[in-house]
């Protein structure tokens, strides 16, 4: 049984989604979103800061792209690596293969798989 609620902080440009992504983890019971931003360098600053245990990224952001947040995260070298899941419209294999390069755990496409952030979440020891 898990007593303590994992953080997600949420990269993503648009308040619909956001809002959509907020309230689906919220009707989960282990998840609870800690920040979010919608430009490459706040998402850089608020994973920094608030330390999360997991990261939904979107690749197209209003300034910048989720890639680029992946590779300064990992410039950072962060003591604790937070899970990192794209939720992305680029559904296409070579965003694919640099999102998992740069260090992606799960690849998911918003338009068919958005439900699946949550079973990723929820399954996470």
């Amino acid at each position: 049984i898990m007593d303590r609620q994992l953080t997600v902080f949420l990269v993503e440009d648009s308040p619909m989604l956001r809002a959509r992504v907020i309230e689906s983890l919220a009707e989960q019971c282990n998840s609870r979103v800690v920040g979010s931003a919608d430009t490459e360098d706040d998402a850089v600053v608020g994973i920094r800061d608030s330390k999360p245990d997991a990261v939904v990224l979107d690749i197209q952001l209003r300034h910048g792209n989720g890639l680029n947040v992946l590779h300064r995260l990992n410039r950072l070298g962060l003591s604790k690596r937070p899970l990192v899941i794209v939720l992305t419209n680029y559904n296409n294999q070579e965003f694919r293969r640099h999102a998992i390069a740069a260090g992606t755990d799960y690849y998911f496409d918003k338009g068919s798989e958005f439900h699946r952030v949550g079973e990723v979440l929820n399954n996470l020891p």
